[in-house]
C-alpha cells in the first residue's frame, strides 16, 4: 500500500526539527572550534607582577594571633598585543616565615580592584589588606623572635582574574594565584607595630588555578 500524503507530511514534519537541531549544533561546534583555534594562535601570556613596596601598620604578633594592615605596592605589566584586564580579588593571604617554620593568615581588601592594561603597557597600583586573625593558632615562637630582632619575612599571595580581550573575539578569563615571595620587612625598633619593605622590591610568580605556572 502506497504511503499517503498525510504520512509523508508527518515524516517531513518530524525530520525538520531534527535537521534544524543538527544544523545548530554543527554551527555551535564550528564557532567554538574557531574561537579555540584563534586563542591558540594568539597565545596570550599572563601579565607580570612585581612588588615595589610593602608597608605594615598596627602590626601585632603573639603566640596565638597575627594582626595588622598591609599596603602592597604592585607593578602590573602586559606583555601582549591585546588589551588585558586584571581584577584583584578581595581575599588573599600572608605567609610569615621564620627559618623552617611558617604561619599563614587570611587577608582581606575592602573592595575588588580592576586594572585595564593596554598592549605592552604597565601600571602601578596599591592593594590595601587587613588581617584580623580570629582563629586561635599556634604562632611559631621563632616569628616572635624575628620581630624582636626587627625583621620579619613575608610571602604575599593574591588571587586575581585576568581577562584577555581581542577585537570581535569573545574574551578569555584565567584565574591566577600570584606569589610574591621572600619580602623582608623591617619594623620600628621601639614600637614594633610599623614596618617597611627592605630593598627595592621583587618580581612575583604566577600559577594558574589548575596548577600550571
Amino acid at each position: 500500500m502506497a504511503p499517503t500524503n498525510n504520512h509523508r507530511t508527518r515524516c517531513a514534519d518530524t525530520r525538520f526539527p531534527r535537521n534544524l537541531i543538527l544544523l545548530l549544533v554543527t554551527i555551535f561546534v564550528f564557532i567554538m572550534a574557531a574561537i579555540s583555534i584563534a586563542w591558540l594562535v594568539m597565545h596570550p601570556h599572563n601579565p607580570g607582577f612585581g612588588v615595589t613596596s610593602l608597608s605594615v601598620t598596627n602590626f601585632s604578633l603573639s603566640d596565638s594571633h597575627v594582626r595588622g594592615k598591609y599596603e602592597v605596592g604592585l607593578t602590573l605589566t602586559n606583555p601582549n598585543k591585546i588589551t588585558t584586564q586584571v581584577e584583584l580579588h578581595r581575599s588573599g593571604f600572608l605567609l610569615l616565615y621564620g627559618h623552617e617554620e611558617r604561619h599563614s593568615v587570611d587577608a582581606t581588601q575592602r573592595w575588588q580592584r580592576r586594572v585595564v592594561l593596554e598592549k605592552f603597557t604597565n601600571k602601578s597600583v596599591k592593594a590595601d589588606f587587613e588581617v584580623i586573625d580570629q582563629h586561635q593558632k599556634v604562632v611559631p615562637p621563632v616569628l616572635v623572635e624575628d620581630l624582636n630582632k626587627g625583621v620579619v619575612n613575608f610571602n604575599v599571595v593574591l588571587k586575581v582574574t585576568v581577562r584577555f580581550e581581542a577585537g570581535i573575539w569573545p574574551s578569555k578569563d584565567v584565574l591566577l594565584d600570584v606569589w610574591c615571595k621572600d619580602l623582608d620587612v623591617e619594623f620600628h625598633s621601639q614600637t614594633k607595630d610599623t614596618g617597611k619593605l627592605l630593598g627595592i622590591g621583587k618580581d612575583c610568580s604566577t600559577k594558574n588555578a589548575g596548577g600550571r605556572t
